[in-house]
């Protein structure tokens, strides 16, 4: 009797045994994975460094050769000291090859958490973080900060900086040295197709109000014109009459601009002061002498650059 309850008690205590056997998509402590090698890359890490371990493992199974990647971070074993970004596991050649991608937080030798991928299981696997410097005193003490200039981008920033004032202040001394000169010659340039551009506007107002030949608007167009032809030249025809302009022709590059410029300065004061009305006939010939003198200045100018 005795032993028919022995009987049934053991049957009872291996019932779930025998019901659920283990399950062959889990892996055990006694099927964990052999490791031939264990490869560090970079052989020095430091906290935050992203870096990766090459463990070279026993071939387990005859399947065919292929590679499995594991890059979804839910799928990914974690632990506060470190995270795991990938891992690749390469059959290929004689032994297989299970790839960790990792970052490390906490200096010291760290513990990966179990790795498994295939049929390959890996735990208790170490990895150096050498971010712990040697102290004098024989202990271990954290790293000290790093040089601001070896601070990732800060050295670009900075000697980018220092370069840009080297270059702002060469370029202020260029300026103080011929930039006077130039932006001297850049401000005539600017002044000059102003006037030109109020000679034109001036005279095509008068050609176009026929009766408003008054000698206020008339003295206007040849003051735009005196001025025009003073900057071109270089010679003052400003405050000179047309005869004094006449003779000093051969000052002038062209003697025939001051010929022209004299002859159309007479005109135009006959027409302002003689008190007589102005026909457009008169104003005509006035307007046709000046757009061949603009010409003719302009033609000077051209003529001398191309030299």
């Amino acid at each position: 009797m005795i032993k028919r309850y022995l009987f049934i008690y053991l049957f009872m205590a291996l019932l779930p045994v025998l019901t659920y056997p283990e399950n062959p998509g889990k892996e055990t402590a006694s099927s964990h994975s052999e490791i031939l090698s264990a490869t560090q890359v970079p052989p020095q890490v430091f906290v935050g460094d992203k870096a990766r371990l090459v463990l070279t493992l026993v071939p387990k199974g005859s399947s065919a050769p292929r590679t499995l990647v594991i890059d979804v971070e839910d799928k990914l074993p974690q632990s506060k000291s470190i995270h795991i970004t990938r891992i690749e596991l390469d059959t290929h050649g004689k032994n297989p090859k299970m790839i960790v991608d990792f970052v490390p937080f906490e200096p010291g030798a760290i513990l990966l958490p179990t790795l498994e991928i295939g049929p390959y299981v890996i735990s208790r696997q170490i990895v150096d973080v050498a971010s712990v410097l040697e102290a004098d005193h024989g202990g271990l003490e954290t790293a000290p900060p790093e040089e601001t200039l070896l601070i990732p981008g800060t050295r670009l920033l900075l000697y980018g900086t220092i370069g840009f004032l080297f270059v702002l202040v060469l370029g202020l001394f260029a300026f103080l040295m011929w930039g006077s000169a130039w932006y001297a010659q850049l401000q005539a340039w600017f002044k000059k197709r102003q006037i030109l551009g109020n000679l034109k506007k001036s005279l095509d107002y008068l050609e176009r109000e026929k009766k408003e030949y008054s000698p206020v608007k008339i003295g206007e167009l040849i003051s735009y014109l005196r001025l025009y032809a003073e900057m071109q030249t270089g010679i003052p025809c400003v405050a000179k009459t047309g005869r004094e302009i006449e003779a000093q022709a051969d000052l002038f590059p062209n003697p025939e601009q001051a010929l022209s410029l004299g002859h159309i300065i007479r005109q135009s004061d006959m027409m302002r002061y003689s008190g007589k009305t102005v026909t457009a006939l008169e104003f005509e010939q006035l307007s046709l002498d000046i757009k061949k003198l603009v010409i003719l200045l302009q033609s000077k100018v051209k003529g001398e650059r191309g030299q």
